[in-house]
């Protein structure tokens, strides 16, 4: 076997980075890591690098490549580099794994657990939102067929501390009878349907607080990797809602894993 990277440009913000494998008997399978702007150069090269655990070896051994990779590779101690690299892979061995058993990669897991999933629009707001600017986009947003819309309601760059100004400006933006998204108490009355992130995703403890004192719906899980990073979140109840990033979080498989987490803490 060998990978390939692809970094493609979508047309505006990062590069998306897409992986490609293939094997010696002529199937190919195709996966994505997660980036940031800046740091393409570090994920490819960990794809790069991670391609020597393929060569020779079963496409459809998953479970045994990664967790090589990470006890000879990583040496048991990851990055949100690393993950991104290997997440993509994994998704490339499953599309391997599916095409060579004639089968949707979500059969060789357990099977379809619905016919249908309500998803949302995100990307759509631009970085410097208005209330009026929003309003304009949302509705072309709902006309083109969404039911839901997420997007940060902070005017400008994302960062950590933020003035009384932004925070009201923020509250103004979620202030739209379409928006979902939410600043913390004061945009409870607006009933957002989550808030993401209220606290850095490493400081759990303090999440869970921020839990237990706002009326609206937690989100976590887009910058934890792996099931050990979540198992705090279910067990101090930090969160209602998990949205951990498939191109990220170590690949499909760790994510279907985290289940099994959730029932023990349950």
């Amino acid at each position: 076997m060998t990978s390939k990277t692809f970094l493609v440009h979508p047309g505006k913000a990062k590069n998306l980075c897409f992986v490609k494998i293939e094997t010696d008997e002529g199937i190919y399978g195709w996966g994505e890591c997660y980036t940031q702007s800046d740091r393409d150069v570090q994920i490819t090269a960990h794809v790069d690098q991670l391609k020597r655990y393929l060569i020779g070896r079963d496409p459809t051994n998953i479970k045994h490549f990664t967790q090589m990779a990470f006890d000879d590779f990583a040496g048991r101690r990851g990055s949100m580099d690393y993950y991104c690299a290997i997440s993509g892979l994994e998704h490339a061995m499953w599309d391997i794994a599916g095409k060579a058993y004639g089968a949707p990669v979500h059969k060789l897991i357990g099977g379809a657990c619905r016919d249908k999933i309500r998803v949302y629009a995100n990307g759509w707001s631009g970085g410097n939102p208005t209330p009026d600017s929003l309003a304009e986009r949302a509705s072309e947003v709902i006309e083109a067929g969404f039911t839901a819309l997420k997007f940060d309601p902070i005017p400008g760059r994302w960062r950590t501390y933020v003035s009384k100004d932004v925070e009201r400006a923020a509250v103004e933006n979620d202030s739209l009878p379409c928006t979902p998204s939410a600043s913390p108490t004061k945009s409870e009355q607006y009933r957002p349907f989550w808030f993401e992130e209220p606290i850095l995703a490493e400081n759990i403890p303090a999440l869970a607080s921020v839990r237990q004192k706002i009326n609206i719906p937690v989100v976590t899980g887009e910058e934890l990797y792996t099931k050990f990073e979540f198992r705090e979140v279910f067990e101090r109840q930090a969160a209602d809602i998990l949205n951990p990033d498939v191109c990220n979080v170590g690949g499909i498989l760790e994510l279907k894993e985290m289940r099994r987490w959730r029932s023990r803490t349950s």
